[in-house]
C-alpha cells in the first residue's frame, strides 16, 4: 500500500477554514496576542519584555501558518 502524502500546514489549515472550531482557535491565538501586547506596556524588567515579545513572536508565526489570507 502506497502511503498517502502528508498534507502541509497551508493545505491542513486551508481545509478547516470554514469550520467554526477552526475559527475558534484562530481567534483565541488573536486574543492572546493582544493580552501579550496589554502585558508588555507594564513589564519593568527586560527579561519580562523579552518573554514577552518571544510570545507574541510565536503567536505571530501560527498566525501566518493557520490564516488563508497568508497562502
Amino acid at each position: 500500500m502506497t502511503p498517502l502524502p502528508k498534507p502541509t500546514i497551508q493545505q491542513a489549515a486551508e481545509s478547516l477554514y470554514d469550520r467554526d472550531e477552526f475559527k475558534a482557535i484562530v481567534q483565541f491565538i488573536r486574543d492572546e496576542r493582544e493580552r501579550f501586547f496589554t502585558d508588555l506596556r507594564q513589564c519593568s524588567e527586560t527579561n519580562e519584555v523579552m518573554k514577552i515579545v518571544g510570545s507574541v513572536s510565536t503567536l505571530d508565526e501560527l498566525l501566518s501558518l493557520l490564516t488563508v489570507e497568508n497562502s
